[in-house]
């Protein structure tokens, strides 16, 4: 065997002893019992609706408290949703591969592991800290829960993940997959995937274009498929449950009825809101959309500058949704139990977002100082950027669980840093 030969070799199992720590953590958490997963918070629907499955066992609360791993079918439950997202295809395979009389959604957490598993594979690298780094951030339990749900966001998360490590190893058609399938995975991420794909032509490489076209066909599917109902939900919410809070004359600047002024305070989610009623909300939503909100931010910076550092202090260190429980109602744990191994980085993160938010401020330019001028780079933060406006800035109900890819761009820039950091150290020796 040539000296070539050998490194070839030792390379490779080395490669795959890292993929094992990638993996042995996850497989503990979702398939060593007790089994974790997140409990639905009504989203579920989206998705189970389509195949007309429910709980199996749902108990007094089916929803929040605990996480349901077995699903029985009733016809009962048969509901098309309005809204779609790859999950549904993705729920569509573990179905087909489980065809048993209960669906255990651990057929698709094995789905959203195979993802997982091929992007930390192209993560894989000769430099142990950045591996390590990697390894601790991203097999924590605030993205690996996830993987046992029926959420949009799980698709996301290793969609995304993929898209970055294909992009990061330089592996064209793996990331036009990857591309394709987080421009899918739900539809506020689609303006998202257009501005990918246009930072990724700025790489000036023929081998991304099936990449750059993936992410914009993808990203312009979603968008002329997002009904106004959609938008009006959380139109609503950034209405009458923040802006109008804080200013009584952003009701105005956004077009809102004087007769629905009296829903001041509510959210689209309350039993008695209105917008529980599609017609209501279809003539609730105004003309110029979100380009009301838009001209009133431009109007009133400081307004939108004090949303966002109090959503940077408040909900960017609530990590893990503690309204949402990980384990099963058969364990005996109370409800809205969050798993507590493998959430230690996490638990870390959350405690610097509140002792010390504006971190994110010395980070991100020591960051683009390390790493350099890349169009990778400027993609992280672009991701990072738009899922931290839109959640802050056009919403007011769940922030800090729509500031998920916000948290996953975070820890890709660490990644990227400390590699950098070693690739400089081991060039100089």
């Amino acid at each position: 065997m040539s000296l070539f030969e050998i490194r070839t070799t030792v390379a490779r199992r080395t490669k795959i002893l890292w993929l094992c720590l990638f993996l042995i953590p996850v497989v503990w958490q979702l398939w060593v019992p007790p089994y974790v997963g997140l409990a639905d918070n009504g989203d579920f629907a989206k998705v189970v609706g389509r195949f007309g499955l429910t709980p199996a066992d749902p108990g007094p609360q089916p929803t929040f408290h605990f996480f349901h791993r077995l699903w029985k079918s009733d016809s009962n439950a048969l509901w098309v949703s309005p809204y779609w997202g790859i999950e549904v295809l993705l729920a569509q395979v573990a179905l087909w591969v489980s065809r048993a009389t209960l669906f255990d959604i651990r057929w698709l957490g094995l789905i959203h592991v195979l993802i997982f598993a091929g992007a930390a594979w192209l993560l894989i690298q000769k430099r142990i800290a950045a591996n390590a780094f990697a390894v601790l951030a991203l097999t924590d339990a605030a993205y690996v829960t996830y993987f046992q749900s029926f959420y949009f966001d799980a698709a996301s998360i290793v969609f995304v993940l993929l898209l970055f490590a294909a992009w990061w190893s330089e592996r064209p058609w793996v990331m036009a997959v990857a591309g394709f399938g987080f421009a899918l995975a739900k539809a506020p991420h689609a303006p998202l995937a257009i501005v990918l794909a246009l930072i990724l032509l700025l790489e000036r490489k023929r081998k991304y274009l099936p990449a750059a076209l993936a992410l914009l066909v993808g990203g312009g599917y979603m968008l002329s498929q997002t009904k106004d109902e959609y938008k009006a939900t959380a139109y609503y919410n950034l209405a009458f449950f923040k802006l109008g809070a804080m200013d009584g004359g952003a009701l105005d600047a956004l077009k809102i009825r004087p007769e629905d002024h009296r829903l001041l305070g509510t959210h689209a989610f309350m039993p008695e809101s209105p917008a529980q009623n599609e017609e209501w909300l279809k003539r609730f939503y105004p003309q110029g959309g979100y380009g009301n909100a838009l001209a009133y931010y431009a109007s009133h910076p400081l307004v939108a500058a004090k949303i966002m550092w109090a959503d940077l202090s408040t909900e960017a260190p609530q990590i893990r949704a503690v309204n949402l429980g990980n384990y099963e109602r058969s364990t005996g744990k109370a409800y809205c139990t969050l798993s507590t191994g493998f959430g230690w980085y996490s638990a870390a993160k959350s405690w610097l977002f509140r002792a010390m938010p504006w971190h994110l401020f010395l980070l991100v330019p020591l960051a683009i100082w390390v790493i350099g001028n890349r169009p990778l780079l400027l993609a992280v933060l672009a991701i990072g950027g738009y899922e931290f406006a839109i959640a802050s800035l056009a919403d007011a109900c769940e922030t800090y669980r729509h500031l998920l890819l916000f948290h996953v761009a975070y820890d890709l820039l660490i990644f990227m840093a400390i590699s950098e950091i070693q690739s400089k150290r081991t060039s100089s020796v």
